[in-house]
């Protein structure tokens, strides 16, 4: 999830590689003027490690043990379901080799037994299409999250671009001057803790 996460929020890592591309080969490009060159060395840029981000974000760690809780629940159902419908078909069997059904109950019994079989199938892959479902909502939660602070953050800051670094990614070096990731972090975290305040306030209040 966190791997998935890391990608999205590298989306706008194209659009400034791509920029930085051109300045690159405009600079040595005789026609460009010399105030482009000038402007390329002073474009205000800072990063994120998004790892870091994701491990210490407390509103993706809240969502994802919610997550995380939900599919443990849905797990022992799963188990819970798949272990009585064996022991309905081992007491078929047992019946059967004690000789206590006839032809007409055995095919019933089996008929019933691969019912249930799909049912519990069709089961499984609806709540694992929710927890699915379940996860990209807690993604997408996550980046507009970010997404909409970095907008506030950055009225002040004027950064060009604020890129996003994780291991492996487009990002191989980067300098640590230009890491904002503490500052961002801190200021999310102080914002979801006061989004989790806001229901108790206002209840005090009524």
């Amino acid at each position: 999830m966190k791997n998935n996460l890391s990608l999205l929020l590298n989306i706008v890592l194209l659009a400034a590689v791509a920029y930085l591309y051109y300045l690159h080969f405009s600079a040595q490009n005789p026609a460009v003027t010399t105030s482009v060159a000038k402007d390329s060395s002073s474009v205000p840029i800072a990063f994120i490690n998004t790892d870091t981000l994701l491990s210490n974000y407390k509103m993706f760690e809240d969502m994802q043990n919610e997550l995380a809780e939900k599919r443990s629940k849905v797990e022992k159902q799963l188990i819970a379901r798949g272990q009585s419908l064996q022991q309905e078909a081992s007491s078929v069997e047992k019946r059967i080799q004690a000789g206590l059904m006839s032809n007409n109950q055995i095919r019933e019994a089996q008929e019933n037994l691969s019912r249930k079989e799909q049912e519990l199938m069709a089961y499984r892959e609806t709540v694992m299409a929710g927890l699915m479902e379940e996860e990209k909502i807690i993604n997408n939660r996550v980046y507009d999250s970010l997404i909409s602070f970095l907008k506030e953050y950055n009225k002040d800051k004027k950064f060009r671009y604020i890129l996003g670094y994780t291991k492996g990614g487009g990002i191989l070096l980067a300098d640590e001057h230009l890491d904002i990731t503490d500052e961002i972090l801190k200021g999310l975290n102080e914002k979801y803790k006061q989004s989790l305040n806001k229901p108790v306030e206002s209840s005090k209040k009524k």
